[in-house]
């Protein structure tokens, strides 16, 4: 008799699936029966990659992460910054200025001895620095050029030629603190720089801050909840280690892989944030199953290999569905998605495979200890089950879903489409100087500069013409020239201080005409894509080149478009691949479908709380965030498979227990409310620390964290809260028997053991 055929690639996923699972056998017998010689394995590994992360950090004269977004997708902006590389590389010495020094006075004008005396203090400091710093500057005290003085006359500004800015930028900020405090005590004087060096250098050190914060307010608040889920300080301490762990190698790999290619800055913060999360919640699962065999009997050595091995296969199956949805973002060719999926996807294996072999060697080790220094807590709240088991508030929730599931469904779906309903009016962009906290030096700097002065050198774009295939230089001429009186009566551009550049062999010709505002705002992007779109086009009518635009906010808008070109791939990989694991894992094809289809809803929802939350403010004030008329424009990919991964940690450890429970009795209805009941303390404990640890990333002061952060937070509690509490029991209760279903291929058991 002939079985259902085997779906192409039905086998290697298989024998994946398999692989995983005798991975995760080989690695807790290895803790279980050599503890000591793995912990110390762990631990050096730990210090070492602590080391090598402290030594490259305090000697790199540079940044070691930039702020720049790079590409390689052959893209307008790409192309004309390669044309550019070769054939009209930037001379050691810029040929304009490329930071502005913002003097102000409140109460003095540049007519006051004062005032010129002040800003000459400051001047001479940072000529000190050399040229191979400072290469020159404009100044008004110097040539007394109108323009660099405001209307009011209180404000004026130092153009400055500076070599190799972002190498620079953080002693030119220290030189003019300096001097400010030597040359005006008083504070009757203020100065402080803006540019692309300055601006780069305030969101490394904000999002150093933001560090600060996510240790500062998530972790004492993840040190809490374990010590409440456990009642002991031991207990808590091993979560901790796990995820300490993974936050150090996976942070080795980032630094190590920055000495090769460009990792956007922003990669230390993913890599502290997926490390802390994922490593008490692995950690977690495995502990409270120890916990329940010991209760049980099991003696310590085989409590460890079993909870290693039972919740194990709920943590290896969760990480490489997190991996798998991570990797789809590697296909993005940029740097700024390529470092965040590394490092994200870095912090998660180590995570994994610490949780796999280092706790198991820890709990033999300890055996009962592990319940040492015990808290003196309530009843109720010890364990952490806090009248949340069977017969608390989630089996009563359970059960009310069981009893009405097609009532629960609708509302609970009908409630989640709701929230993600603001979604549809989702604007992604970047963000600018506008976004920084209003106190900051440079913010003000940009302020000052955009209110009095029309010079340009903050935002600027340049038009890159090909010339190689032998067109006529008549013709590029004029068109040059008809571009740049077309740019005379466009307000989004500088037309009169625009400037053609020719390489040696005149075949390459770059116009750049600076531009009155931030590279990231709104009307420097629309004056740019007119550019594009009309200007360009209507000027080299006819005229035989490849005409390219370049420069920052080119760059954004091609970065808008590759990511929207992206999407639908990277969103059916990880769906795919999601979908494979999780069937495999389970022997069905509708338990994969539907953790999908939940999933989808919850990260529909969680975008739907972020616009309604940043674009139209709503709540925002009150939840200590800033509200911006955009969504960074990497967010909503990135949110998407991080959270794909992230929630179904509690779909597989639930749907794990469903599964046990359901193979025993046979009973679907009773399995999935006695699932939901026993897991209720271990999954809300570990949606609390995950919360926890997003909300003090929400904490931070750059508005990318506070959004991704506030996602990730609203999707995770509304995963262990209706979706795990009422989507899932309702669903599966609707589903029936047919939550199990899978053809023939997949249904049977695992491969033996080779």
């Amino acid at each position: 008799m002939t079985g259902t055929p085997t779906p192409p690639g039905a086998d290697a996923a298989g024998e994946a699936a398999d692989a995983l699972t005798r991975g995760v056998h080989a690695l807790v017998r290895l803790g279980v029966r050599r503890p000591r010689s793995v912990l110390a394995a762990w631990l050096l590994l730990t210090l070492g990659c602590a080391l090598a992360v402290t030594l490259v950090f305090t000697r790199s004269e540079g940044p070691v992460f930039g702020t720049e977004v790079e590409r390689r997708d052959g893209s307008g902006s790409v192309r004309a910054d390669a044309l550019l590389r070769t054939h009209l590389p930037p001379p050691s010495v810029p040929e304009t200025p490329n930071e502005v020094l913002v003097l102000h006075a409140p109460a003095l004008t540049v007519d006051d001895p004062a005032y010129a005396v002040a800003a000459d203090a400051i001047a001479q400091e940072l000529l000190a620095l050399g040229p191979d710093v400072v290469a020159g500057g404009r100044s008004f005290f110097l040539d007394r050029d109108p323009a660099l003085v405001s209307a009011d006359r209180r404000t004026t500004v130092v153009a400055l030629w500076v070599v190799d800015p972002p190498r620079h930028a953080e002693r030119l900020r220290d030189a003019v603190r300096g001097a400010v405090r030597q040359a005006a005590p008083d504070g009757a004087v203020g100065a402080s720089l803006v540019g692309p060096a300055s601006v780069g250098l305030a969101y490394r050190e904000l999002a150093d801050r933001d560090l600060q914060a996510e240790l500062r307010v998530g972790l004492p608040a993840a040190i809490v909840v374990l010590l409440l889920v456990f009642g002991s300080v031991v207990a808590a301490a091993l979560p901790l280690l796990v995820a300490a762990v993974a936050v150090a190698t996976a942070l080795a790999l980032a630094v190590a892989l920055a000495q090769f290619t460009p990792v956007y800055f922003l990669v230390a913060n993913m890599v502290l944030m997926m490390g802390l999360a994922v490593g008490i919640d692995y950690a977690l699962f495995i502990l409270v199953r120890y916990r329940e065999e010991r209760r049980a009997g099991a003696g310590i050595a085989e409590a460890a290999e079993r909870s290693g091995i039972g919740a194990g296969h709920a943590v290896a199956f969760s990480g490489a569905t997190v991996v798998v949805a991570l990797a789809g973002l590697l296909l993005v060719p940029t740097n700024v998605f390529r470092g965040l999926a590394i490092g994200a996807i870095a912090a998660v294996l180590v995570a994994v495979l610490a949780s796999l072999s280092l706790m198991p060697a820890l709990l033999r080790l300890l055996g009962d200890r592990v319940d040492a220094l015990r808290l003196p807590l309530p009843r109720a709240l010890a364990g952490g089950a806090g009248g949340l088991g069977r017969g608390g508030l989630a089996g009563r929730v359970a059960r009310a879903a069981v009893r009405r599931p097609w009532l629960a469904l609708a509302a609970s779906v009908a409630a989640l489409a709701l929230l993600a309903a603001p979604a549809l009016q989702l604007r992604i962009g970047f963000a600018g100087i506008e976004t920084l906290p209003p106190a900051l030096e440079t913010r003000q700097a940009y302020d000052r500069l955009q209110a009095s002065f029309r010079i340009g050198l903050v935002a600027d774009t340049v038009v890159v013409v090909d010339a190689r295939g032998g067109a006529d230089e008549a013709g590029i001429d004029a068109a040059l020239q008809r571009l740049r009186t077309s740019l005379a009566d466009d307000p989004g551009f500088l037309a009169e201080q625009a400037r053609v550049q020719r390489s040696a062999d005149g075949a390459v010709r770059a116009l750049r005409v600076p531009m009155p505002g931030e590279a990231e705002g709104d009307a420097v992007l629309q004056a740019v894509a007119r550019l594009r779109t009309t200007l360009v086009p209507q000027a080299f009518d006819g005229v035989a080149a490849q005409v390219h635009v370049g420069g920052a906010s080119a760059r954004y808008l091609d970065f808008f478009e590759l990511t929207r070109r992206a999407a639908p791939g990277v969103v059916a990989i990880v769906l795919g691949l999601g979908f494979v694991l999780l069937a495999w894992a389970f022997r069905s094809i509708v338990v994969p479908l539907k953790a999908a289809a939940l999933n989808l809803l919850s990260v529909g929802a969680a975008y739907g709380a972020i616009v309604l939350v940043f674009q139209h403010g709503v709540g925002a004030r009150w939840l200590g965030l800033q509200p911006v008329p955009i969504v960074e424009a990497w967010i909503p990919l990135f949110l998407f498979t991080v959270l794909y991964g992230l929630s179904m940690d509690y779909h597989v450890f639930l749907l794990s227990r469903v599964r046990e429970r359901f193979d025993a009795t046979g009973d679907n209805t009773g399995a999935v409310v006695d699932a939901v009941g026993s897991t209720a303390g271990v999954i809300t404990g570990a949606a609390l620390i995950m919360v926890a640890v997003f909300a003090g990333f929400a904490a931070g002061e750059l508005v990318m964290f506070q959004q991704i952060g506030f996602g990730l937070a609203v999707a995770v509690a509304l995963d262990a809260t209706l979706v795990r509490l009422v989507l899932v029991p309702a669903s599966m209760t609707v589903l029936g028997a047919r939550n199990w279903y899978a053809p023939r291929w997949l249904a049977r058991p695992p491969r033996p053991r080779r």
